[in-house]
């Protein structure tokens, strides 16, 4: 049920299908939980292999992220703990940094990332080479789905100031 103008919304993540090879990696993969295009701003859960690093990345909005498994951190933050199942991370707008798995961190590290605006991956000179923000998510979920002849989720939600309203679901090809 897609709620009216106003009112709240409830997604089940447990049931979502995970889009398996995130941005063309075997090792990760991702669930959307909501998407507000107008208003920039995702919510996804995403699970990571022991040991994976990812390219060095910047956030032009805030980070909300809380770790269900596993234990990640940040290279370029050598003084900050790391985090585990329960640990709860904030990144102010404007961080720069490269998420590491830890080598024993298990089959997968889950967390939640809340994020506003665009991440900015960056190269070994920090020049932009690709940018991630709420619609491209939404696109690569939807494309992902499809490329596993998975049905995309009929409640998941896109909208902002235009109500939630459903993706609608569609069946890949036989």
């Amino acid at each position: 049920m897609v709620p009216a103008p106003g009112e709240s919304f409830h997604s089940d993540s447990i049931d979502l299908p995970w889009a398996e090879s995130w941005s063309g990696d075997p090792r990760i993969q991702l669930k959307v939980l909501m998407v507000d295009v107008e208003g920039g701003r995702y919510a996804v859960r995403m699970r990571f292999r022991a040991g994976l690093q990812a390219v060095p990345h910047k956030h032009t909005g805030e980070v909300h992220a809380y770790t269900f498994s596993g234990k990640w951190t940040y290279l370029d933050y050598a003084d900050s703990p790391p985090n585990v199942a329960g640990s709860y991370l904030f990144e102010p707008p404007g961080t720069t940094h490269t998420l590491k798995i830890a080598d024993d961190a298990g089959e997968w590290t889950e967390v939640l990332f809340v994020l506003y605006g665009a991440m900015l991956h960056l190269d070994e000179s920090g020049a932009v080479i690709g940018v991630t923000d709420a619609e491209a998510v939404l696109a690569e979920y939807r494309q992902r789905l499809i490329d596993q002849r998975m049905p995309i989720p009929a409640s998941l939600p896109i909208g902002g100031r235009m109500a939630y309203r459903p993706l609608g679901i569609q069946h890949p090809q036989e």
